[in-house]
């Protein structure tokens, strides 16, 4: 039987779009869970989690999580030092915290995790990661080419690599060098199931302000028809531990 994570990049309040409200829908109706990572960056630290916190918050089921999807940026662009990444991580869950949010999954925006964030990821509490895009052709500002597509603990040096950080990966599902997010649909997401039907874990991805219900709706018949449980990141990492003890 496969796990299937289902994630929301929740950055709707940078856009004139929102499908929340259908995605919790949809969510109940079908009873799977859903992990909404809220976007936060030092350029906008609070729009995303203050929109959330007035309109959907009391609306999304307990039995959901709520995580945190954090953008390495500034006013000067992308932030490649180590202090100040730590710092917008930081940000990030005091943001949270003031709206009663405590987050142990978080997501990289662009995907860019870097090894020197895993520390930061750590001391604040985090438990597992779906910034990795391994098996796709994205390449941003991390490359994640050669990189496991099954959830493991990556190095300190490396995070295409295992190793001994406490953090568990979960990539996001990729094949054939495309990405399981549901923005064009569900055929292309298929395709990518389809090639990864023998993986123990699949992770797919939405955006709350691109039009996905009907293909969520298609992505969870499909999953459904085959057996597959539906978890939410930091269950996935509980999973984990309990099946191979780290």
């Amino acid at each position: 039987m496969q796990t299937v994570a289902l994630t929301v990049d929740c950055k709707a309040a940078h856009h004139d779009t929102c499908y929340t409200r259908e995605i919790i829908d949809i969510a109940e109706q079908n009873l799977v869970p859903v992990t909404w990572l809220i976007h936060v960056s030092e350029l906008d630290p609070s729009a995303n989690t203050n929109l959330y916190y007035r309109e959907y918050f009391h609306k999304i089921p307990s039995w959901h999580e709520v995580g945190m999807l954090v953008y390495f940026e500034n006013e000067r662009g992308y932030v490649e030092d180590e202090r100040a990444r730590g710092n917008i991580i930081r940000i990030a869950k005091d943001v949270l915290k003031s709206h009663r949010i405590k987050p142990t999954s978080f997501r990289a925006g662009n995907f860019a995790l870097l090894p020197s964030d895993l520390k930061y990821l750590e001391d604040i509490g985090i438990v597992v990661d779906s910034s990795s895009v391994a098996g796709s052709q994205i390449k941003m500002f991390v490359d994640w080419e050669g990189g496991p597509v099954d959830p493991y603990h990556p190095s300190y040096e490396d995070v295409r690599q295992k190793g001994a950080s406490k953090v568990l990966i979960v990539p996001i599902t990729a094949a054939n060098g495309q990405v399981a997010y549901l923005d064009k649909g569900f055929e292309p997401v298929r395709e990518v199931l389809e090639a990864c039907a023998d993986q123990e874990v699949l992770c797919v991805a939405m955006r709350d302000f691109v039009n996905c219900p009907d293909a969520l709706r298609e992505c969870i018949t499909y999953l459904r028809e085959k057996g597959a449980h539906f978890s939410t990141l930091t269950q996935v990492a509980s999973e984990h531990y309990e099946r191979h003890g780290q």
